[in-house]
């Protein structure tokens, strides 16, 4: 159940209320209950009223604890693409590849970062707020190349509409 039982201000002093005898046996109930997720057997009648009455709390506390692990996880793990800008920012870095298409295209450095700006200014304003890497790079060599056409319909390696 959860990881770190919590137990109430409240829950101690009605707790407290109770004779003697019932205190200590619901108090590890409720704390065995927290930990394991298993019902207290052999309770006296009142203790396991009382019991009953918390086991609601507990178990939607307990929910909302594995919800929170379990987006925690997923966030962990989920790869984000970056946006535009920043993979604009990531491609001017990117020294070898940058050398590697002046080259190719025959146009110095500066050129091809103001071509890097105004791709991210294009893909901008086709409604494009995130993309991978690759395709950011896709989309440049094509821009670069005169070929502008299939900034609408997509890059042939993608062939539909964009997934991010």
């Amino acid at each position: 159940m959860k990881r770190t039982p919590k137990f109430d201000k409240a829950w101690s002093e009605s707790i407290a209320m109770l004779p003697a005898e019932l205190q200590q046996p619901l108090t590890d109930a409720i704390r065995e209950y927290q930990k394991t997720g298993a019902g207290p057997a052999g309770l006296h009648p009142i203790a396991q009223c009382v019991f009953n009455l918390l086991k609601p709390v507990i178990d939607r506390r307990a929910k909302a604890a594995s919800y929170q692990r379990r987006r925690r996880e997923a966030a962990a793990g989920v790869y984000r693409a970056p946006s535009v800008v920043e993979a604009g920012r990531l491609v001017k870095q990117d020294r070898k590849y940058i050398r590697h298409l002046a080259k190719r295209c025959s146009l110095t450095h500066g050129q091809l970062k103001s071509e890097v700006d105004r791709v991210s200014s294009l893909l901008a304003c086709n409604g494009i707020d995130r993309i991978p890497l690759f395709l950011y790079k896709e989309y440049l060599e094509q821009y670069i190349a005169g070929n502008t056409a299939p900034m609408e319909s997509g890059p042939p390696s993608a062939q539909g509409p964009l997934a991010v």
